[in-house]
């Protein structure tokens, strides 16, 4: 049976797998490291993790952006003059929070290497192609929450739709035996006053009014109100309301 728990621990399954399937944004501009007023544009800007190139692009305003999972990063940044390394900087990263949103600025600096690097031809003025970065693993993550979608649809339609096969209705149980004494018992208990007040009332054919037991009872009238009283939830009479008095019936005893 598909219980209130085992949906709470779906529930948590799929949102566990949805939130790993968020990316981090990473973003910033880009500076000289003589000119921190003005971004510097058309910087080659990638982010690598374990040493593999994921995402690059051509920054043409100062600015980047990457969205990525957790992990460990590094990202790179290269201005070319002539095709000639002029500026370059790196920044590490660690990436914990899928939700996370974090800006980090480059600043970029000479190449400290004697010889030069030469870009190629490649045309800064315009946005290379990014590559992105492997989605087999959102596409997984994908397929497992529309699988685990599809199993509690099927749990609830079926748990919606379970025939009653005939000879198998559910039986209502029986309430439980009443453990109160039968009437015919408790007469061998009754103390001795109310024994005598319901001997009265049985004299006086076993059906009679309230006034008239006061009158012939040795007891006053708070007294026999209670007696009254006591021998109705003990079962052994019955008492009506019939305008400003009460008519009292005794139970059949046998």
């Amino acid at each position: 049976m598909f219980t209130a728990r085992r949906f709470i621990l779906l529930i948590i399954v799929v949102a566990g797998l949805v939130m790993s399937a968020q990316a981090a944004k990473i973003y910033g501009s880009i500076y000289e490291w003589s000119d921190l007023e003005k971004p510097l544009k058309n910087v080659i800007v990638e982010i690598d993790e374990n040493a593999t190139r994921m995402q690059y692009n051509v920054s043409g305003d100062g600015t980047y952006s990457f969205d990525i999972s957790p992990g460990s990063y590094a990202i790179k940044a290269k201005y070319y003059i002539n095709n000639i390394l002029e500026f370059s900087g790196e920044e590490k990263l660690q990436i914990d929070n899928p939700n996370e949103s974090r800006n980090l600025d480059l600043l970029l600096f000479p190449p400290t290497d004697s010889g030069y690097e030469y870009l190629g031809d490649i045309n800064l003025t315009g946005e290379l192609e990014p590559k992105e970065p492997d989605v087999s693993y959102y596409i997984a993550v994908i397929i497992v929450v529309l699988l685990i979608a599809i199993i509690f649809l099927f749990f609830f339609w079926k748990k919606k739709r379970k025939p009653v096969i005939p000879g198998q209705e559910e039986i209502p149980s029986e309430p439980p035996e009443n453990t109160t004494k039968p009437v015919e018992n408790r007469t061998g208990e009754l103390p001795d006053d109310l024994r005598e007040l319901y001997d009265l009332i049985m004299k006086k054919g076993g059906r009679t009014t309230q006034k008239e037991i006061r009158k012939d009872a040795k007891y006053g009238e708070a007294k026999v109100s209670l007696m009254l009283a006591d021998l109705e939830d003990r079962g052994m009479v019955k008492k009506i309301k019939k305008g400003r008095s009460n008519i009292i019936i005794a139970e059949n005893l046998k």
